[in-house]
């Protein structure tokens, strides 16, 4: 099975700018070294307590996606999400999703879609 991975807002406009992936709805196509195809879905890093205080609900390092925050009743404003009154700061960005049936084939999966991004992100960081 194939394993979800964070987009960060930041990293898809280097990839547009770049014409390495291409948007279609929610269908996101990643055409650097092969063709990695995601669903993408809304979803917030969160990196710290905005106050620099304690992190009481353990959110620190986690993602979510937007859903999941609204059934929480989270508050999301830009980078910032409010948990019962604890203010985050976040990176926006998505939840990607292997599309079924558009995985690499035995041929092509040399390296998982992890390391070939892991690198991809290297090089323009």
């Amino acid at each position: 099975m194939a394993k979800k991975i964070f987009i960060s807002q930041a990293v898809l406009d280097a990839l547009f700018s770049e014409g390495k992936a291409v948007l279609e709805g929610e269908k996101l196509t990643i055409t650097s070294r092969g063709q990695q195809v995601y669903r993408l879905v809304q979803a917030f890093k969160f990196l710290y307590v905005a106050e620099g205080s304690h992190d009481p609900g353990g959110l620190v390092g986690k993602i979510f996606t937007a859903a999941e925050l609204e059934k929480i009743k989270a508050d999301v404003y830009m980078d910032s999400v409010l948990v019962k009154e604890i203010a985050y700061q976040v990176e926006p960005g998505f939840v990607g999703e292997p599309m079924a049936g558009m995985e690499p084939g035995p041929a092509e999966s040399a390296a998982t879609d992890d390391e070939l991004l892991q690198d991809y992100l290297l090089k323009i960081l």
